[in-house]
């Protein structure tokens, strides 16, 4: 269940952001449970019109389909409603006949519960309700076997493990971190663990803790990019805007009003000049371009991202809201003077890109 990006990159870059010696630190995210859907239909609902085939025989002549999950929170548990289409069939002279056919709907409940270790959170089913289109309970008892054992075994297996996460997270975020700072990174992701989890209205509110170190000097002065350094930045950002038209482009993003995505790519627009100028500008003696931007734009920037990001599928969605909140996290230590590992700023940006470039390009890391 890839939701471990969205959590641990935060994890991973506010690692660098704690107290001046070891000490652990706590945060809580919250995981929409749209988000969670999204995930689902990626990984499980996976056939035609967000189905999932949890069980089958040999012929597919008996089979149990679960289809369009509806995801929300009662009584501190997770409800996930689904239609349920069940068959119990006899393969006869190489034809399938039905012995039981039966639709309606399908209501699960599933605790979190994490293990002793912090690093597996896990989600038990512990009801399953059958009722039929007119809201009466399924009263056929082999078919309730069939559904309790199915739903159980699928439902149950889904985890969001760390153990299985932390050298896939530490590829995707070294990219962004220096070679100094990268022993620190893994020493935070070996350090981060889920402390508690809490079913909300309207999305699970986990909450990490992390061992950090925080830098002890601050962000290296960066002479301004060169003509080939420039370039390669236009390709780099070209190819993220590209990426994004892509994902505002996608059919699930239907119901997104025309305003908002307009108001979107201008922002992000006025971002890529912010950046441009940041990057290229040897001149520091006014206004830094870079802390302008966040501070007259981010708040009219999170929420349309965020809004996008909700309805993006599976992991493209999850990408993109990780790269939200990761922002969101930054600029809100901005604001109430925190220490940064990462500067807003020209400085920061410059640095930031030039190790990303670096990577990107195999040339070591300065």
């Amino acid at each position: 269940m890839p939701i471990i990006p969205t959590l641990v990159l935060i994890g991973g870059l506010l690692g660098l952001i704690s107290s001046a010696h070891a000490a652990e630190t706590t945060l809580t995210v919250p995981l929409d449970y749209q988000l969670i859907r999204n995930v689902l239909i990626k990984q499980l609902y996976n056939r035609p019109d967000t189905t999932a085939r949890l069980w089958k025989d040999g012929k597919e002549c008996s089979f149990l389909d679960l289809a369009d999950p509806q995801i929300s929170a009662e009584n501190s548990q997770i409800k996930i409603d689904n239609k349920v289409h069940a068959r119990i069939g006899l393969l006869l002279a190489g034809k399938c006949m039905p012995a039981i056919e039966w639709r309606g709907v399908l209501q699960t409940f599933q605790q979190p519960k994490l293990d002793v270790t912090g690093a597996v959170l896990s989600f038990p089913v512990s009801r399953i309700t059958a009722y039929d289109p007119g809201g009466q309970p399924l009263n056929i008892g082999q078919l309730q076997d069939v559904i309790n054992k199915a739903v159980q075994a699928q439902l149950s297996d889904l985890k969001i493990d760390l153990n299985q996460a932390r050298n896939d997270i530490a590829k995707t975020l070294l990219p962004y971190i220096s070679a100094d700072d990268s022993e620190t990174l893994h020493d935070t992701l070996n350090s981060l663990r889920f402390k508690h989890v809490q079913v909300g209205d309207n999305a699970l509110q986990i909450k990490l803790g992390f061992v950090g170190f925080k830098k002890k000097k601050q962000p290296l002065q960066a002479a301004a990019f060169s003509a080939d350094e420039m370039q390669q930045w236009q390709q780099l950002w070209q190819s993220w805007q590209h990426s994004l038209e892509n994902g505002l482009n996608q059919p699930v993003l239907a119901e997104q009003s025309a305003q908002d995505k307009a108001s979107l790519r201008e922002v992000l627009q006025e971002a890529g000049d912010a950046f441009q100028e940041g990057l290229s500008n040897p001149d520091n003696s006014g206004p830094d371009p870079v802390r302008e931007f966040f501070k007259d734009s981010w708040d009219k920037l999170a929420p349309l991202l965020r809004n996008a990001s909700k309805q993006l599928p599976g992991t493209e969605g999850l990408q993109f809201i990780t790269l939200v909140t990761a922002t969101d996290v930054l600029y809100q230590f901005d604001t109430i003077a925190a220490p940064l590992g990462l500067e807003v700023s020209s400085t920061g940006l410059r640095n930031l890109v030039r190790a990303y470039l670096s990577h990107q390009l195999g040339l070591p890391k300065t």
